[in-house]
């Protein structure tokens, strides 16, 4: 096994509390040290310099992937391994470390990315954080810089892949200042290149990004939803005149059609989410998200109005279907690029919300504790056990159930939503205004909210 060569490429400004231990994570792994700084005014450089790092000055031009690019194109190895100033590589043996760089058919390799707990950041940041060293391979757009379009160009031409790997990328960049900073650097970026080129729809859809809050995916009826989804469908009209071949091959397509999806089903506009999730499915039938989301449209109109045959019946066939096809898959290996709870965890809880629609509780208890059996703090598989007892008749059980999932995740509206309306049956009249001041808070944009602040200002308007 020949020996290849690694230059790490790194930009940074201002990170001198960090930078040195992202360095010293990988010096028994890589070649070379290349540090982008973007104007730092402190002991940046020197601590880089000090691990050995080659320090390029170079002024901040509002476009991370041309600081990156830059790094990239001085780099001299056979490989590029891609760290944050904030990020640190959990150890890893050079021997295992060479075996992926001697691998013939790999172009790159996903890191998986987790926070200091260990917890996994999903969709923070790229995962691509290995690759050849390459001059076709290259960042684009100035913020949330992407490898992912120049990637699969030439892994066509080259009949190469991305491949998963044992790489762990902590990243300590989560405390709430350094998230407003970035944010707000962020938003500037993303309002400059909107107005400078209106009719690319990539801008839209990072604008609604950044005005999304969300939970296992799924977007929550939080402050700003509504703005957020005016760029969405900004963007997917701005989508809609090309030709799907060349839509399915944008990179960020397949989560701009999740989003609006949850979107349109948290505002219950059944119709028009049916719609795009009909779009989506046409450009790219078999991606998981897009799966997923059309699992979440079909169990939205059973819950509607399901019936013991026909249309329903079919419906739900093919639900089950597609879910299981997504747990096969799971089971095959095959998860290169994709969060692997779109595989598992996901698919189990709505097979356990299908069961339960279909009156088959038992089974529904045990898929959603299957979820809790992958992940123990999964706030849907708490919801779930606690609907699967109030469908029983445990209406006691089924409360505490409530409370467990929303001390799981307390963005979880649907939890606070249905122990409010637990309580009122209950009379536990109380604990139902704690619930509900607790719901209008946090979720101003769920529409029963809408619909009951609508009513009492109607109750308070006098009649004329």
């Amino acid at each position: 096994m020949r020996r290849r060569t690694v230059s790490l490429c790194m930009i940074a400004r201002n990170e001198e509390a960090s930078i040195g231990m992202a360095i010293k994570s990988v010096l028994a792994l890589v070649d070379e040290v290349i540090v982008a700084d973007t104007g730092s005014d402190d002991n940046t450089q020197i601590i880089a310099e000090g691990y050995g790092a080659r320090v390029l000055e170079i002024p901040w031009e509002d476009d991370f992937a041309a600081a990156r690019n830059r790094t990239l194109a001085e780099a001299r190895c056979d490989w590029i391994l891609v760290l944050d100033a904030d990020e640190y590589l959990q150890p890893m043996r050079p021997v295992e470390f060479q075996r992926l760089l001697n691998d013939p058919g790999a172009a790159a390799y996903e890191a998986e990315v987790v926070d200091p707990a260990g917890a996994d950041l999903g969709g923070h940041g790229n995962r691509v954080r290995l690759f050849r060293n390459d001059q076709n391979l290259r960042y684009r757009h100035p913020v949330f810089e992407s490898l992912d379009p120049s990637l699969k160009e030439y892994c066509r031409r080259h009949e190469l892949g991305v491949k998963p790997a044992d790489l762990v990328v902590v990243n300590e960049g989560q405390n709430p200042d350094r998230v407003l900073r970035q944010r707000e650097r962020q938003q500037k970026i993303m309002r400059l290149m909107r107005d400078a080129r209106p009719a690319e729809p990539y801008f839209s859809y990072l604008m609604a990004c950044q005005g999304l809050s969300l939970l296992d995916q799924d977007v929550l009826p939080a402050a700003g939803m509504g703005a957020a989804l005016v760029h969405l469908q900004q963007a997917w009209r701005r989508l809609s005149d090309r030709p799907a071949a060349e839509v399915a091959e944008i990179p960020w397509f397949p989560d701009l059609a999740a989003k609006l999806v949850s979107a349109l089903l948290v505002r219950e506009d059944l119709a028009e989410a049916c719609r795009v999730r009909d779009a989506a499915l046409a450009v790219l039938p078999l991606h998981p998200a897009v799966l997923l989301q059309s699992v979440a449209v079909d169990l939205a109109g059973l819950g509607r109005g399901m019936g013991p045959g026909g249309d329903g019946a079919q419906r739900a066939g093919e639900v089950t279907r597609l879910l299981h096809s997504l747990l096969e898959r799971a089971g095959s290996g095959d998860t290169a690029g994709l969060d692997t709870r779109i595989l598992h965890l996901y698919p189990l809880r709505y097979l356990g919300e299908l069961a339960l629609l279909q009156g088959r509780v038992s089974e529904a208890v045990g898929l959603f504790e299957q979820t809790l059996g992958l992940d123990p703090g999964y706030s849907f598989g708490w919801l779930g056990m606690a609907e699967c007892s109030r469908f029983a008749g445990d209406r006691k059980r089924a409360l505490k159930l409530y409370l467990r999932t929303v001390t799981a995740a307390e963005a979880n509206h649907r939890g606070w939503l249905r122990g409010w309306s637990l309580m009122r049956e209950l009379d536990y009249r109380d604990n139902a205004s704690s619930w509900w001041a607790r719901l209008t808070r946090a979720f101003p944009e769920h529409p029963e909210v809408i619909r009951r602040n609508r009513e009492a200002d109607l109750a308070l308007t006098p009649d004329v």
